[in-house]
């Protein structure tokens, strides 16, 4: 029997808890995004691309933990849509620079206001003060948790 009194966790139920809740933002954020025609990868690369404009796909590809090979139809496609240029790289004629086209920066627009209204939808039965106490907890937990590298 547990001496843990109704209101107590243990550090399982928190992780579990923590999963599911990932979990469910990112189901609804597939849903949402998904659409509009926007998978996570798309999402993930154009965001990625928005803050390093100008990036070599292979900086890109390790910056999102992906492999040179899966990154290339991500791009391929992305370029077909219009949404972002492949350039010859100056300094190594092996590799491309990606940039956004003024199309690709209408979907970061649209990427922003989607993500704004899917948090906004799912955290609309909380309250204030328990969007802030949620935003105080999960900061200390990642300023508290050691990183590790994925292996």
């Amino acid at each position: 029997m547990s001496s843990r009194g109704p209101s107590e966790s243990s550090a399982t139920e928190l992780g579990e808890l923590l999963v599911a809740a990932s979990r469910a933002f990112s189901q609804q954020g597939r849903a949402r995004f998904g659409e509009y025609g926007l998978s996570p990868a798309r999402v993930r690369l154009l965001t990625t691309l928005h803050s390093r404009p100008g990036g070599r796909m292979r900086d890109l590809a390790d910056v999102l933990g992906v492999s040179g090979r899966a990154i290339t139809p991500l791009v391929d496609a992305l370029e077909a849509d219009g949404l972002v240029t492949r350039r010859p790289d100056p300094d190594d004629r092996r590799a491309f620079r990606l940039t956004l086209t003024g199309k690709g920066l209408g979907a970061i627009d649209e990427i922003a206001r989607l993500q704004e209204q899917i948090s906004e939808e799912i955290f609309a039965g909380m309250g204030e003060a328990d969007r802030r106490d949620l935003a105080h907890l999960l900061r200390t937990f990642l300023d508290t948790t050691p990183a590790r590298p994925c292996t």
